[in-house]
């Protein structure tokens, strides 16, 4: 099979993981420290604050800023997003995505923005208003997170793992000291902390990300060449510090794209949608909508994610391609 992706482990991780374990401190301490700082280092922000997941960092955050009433979202993107400003007692507002970015492209002067760096693309232009990025993807492109708050998962889909977990970058101190409290059972927070094992295997997966950013961006290149000028798919923007999380082309309206990814399975190559339209869900396709997502719900109809494991080859590429081409055809 050849996998959407999967986690880069090596001995170095394992090793890390199990000193911790000997050591008989498995809780938040000082790896979990040292995780942080390198994290902030890495990005280039003034503090980290590592948590149990994405969506709770999110939370943290909106609680943390005292954010209240709307906020806007993007339709196109995980139910985590939307979750987490419902969880923090906001009320999300869905707005529509661009079709080359896959970025949400207005927010029609909301007082409060949660945008997505989808698939490790960095947002461009920048919300002119209060926000948070939900970086869930991007940990590792450039300028991210590095300037203003940012939320990046450590999910097993993502580049570096520690198989559950997230950390927020920030260079607001008073923000970093409420988002410790709060995760350590705080006013209004609860227990949301890391632990040293987590934060073990982290460190050695910080290690990793150069390396791992710059085989996905082969990777997109050998994509790019391949899919050049085959009819009915249109490859994903290029941009300056895309990190390529996911690879995801756009289908011809005329493709069922859930065909198509059965059609691959059955050819041992692993695919997936790009993510959801929220509107579409029964749990969101009541809140407020600024704009018709008629963006949004063309992506989550037709895009499709190709596999970007590390160890992908060149001839496991061409393979893909190839079975693509007649998946659609």
């Amino acid at each position: 099979m050849l996998r959407l992706t999967k986690p880069c482990i090596g001995k170095e991780e394992q090793e890390a993981a199990a000193k911790v374990l000997a050591s008989g401190w498995l809780a938040e301490g000082d790896y979990t420290r040292q995780f942080e700082a390198e994290t902030a280092r890495y990005v280039g922000a003034k503090h980290a604050v590592a948590t149990c997941n994405c969506t709770i960092a999110l939370t943290l955050c909106l609680k943390a800023l005292k954010v209240k009433g709307e906020v806007a979202i993007p339709d196109f993107t995980h139910p985590a997003t939307a979750q987490a400003v419902l969880n923090a007692g906001c009320r999300p507002v869905l707005c529509d995505v661009s079709l080359e970015s896959y970025n949400m492209n207005t927010w029609n002067g909301a007082s409060f923005a949660v945008p997505v760096s989808w698939a490790g693309n960095p947002l461009n232009p920048y919300p002119r208003t209060c926000f948070i990025e939900d970086a869930a993807c991007s940990l590792g492109a450039e300028g991210v997170g590095s300037t203003y708050t940012a939320c990046f998962s450590l999910h097993p889909r993502k580049i570096i793992t520690t198989g559950e977990g997230a950390v927020i970058t920030t260079n607001d101190t008073v923000l970093a000291e409420k988002l410790r409290a709060l995760k350590n059972f705080g006013k209004d927070g609860g227990n949301y902390r890391f632990n040293d094992v987590l934060a073990a295997v982290g460190i050695e997966q910080l290690k990793r990300l150069p390396a791992l950013i710059k085989t996905r961006r082969e990777h997109a290149a050998v994509y790019d060449e391949l899919l050049k000028n085959v009819e009915g798919i249109t490859t994903p923007q290029k941009s300056a510090g895309h990190v390529y999380q996911t690879y995801a082309v756009l289908l011809d309206k005329r493709v069922n794209r859930d065909s198509v990814i059965h059609r691959l399975i059955g050819k041992g190559i692993e695919t997936q949608i790009g993510t959801y339209a929220l509107h579409l869900l029964p749990q969101f396709n009541r809140l407020k909508r600024w704009t018709t997502l008629e963006n949004s719900t063309r992506l989550a109809q037709s895009l499709l994610a190709l596999p970007m494991a590390y160890d992908l080859t060149f001839d496991d590429q061409q393979k893909i391609v190839e079975e693509l081409k007649t998946a659609i055809s």
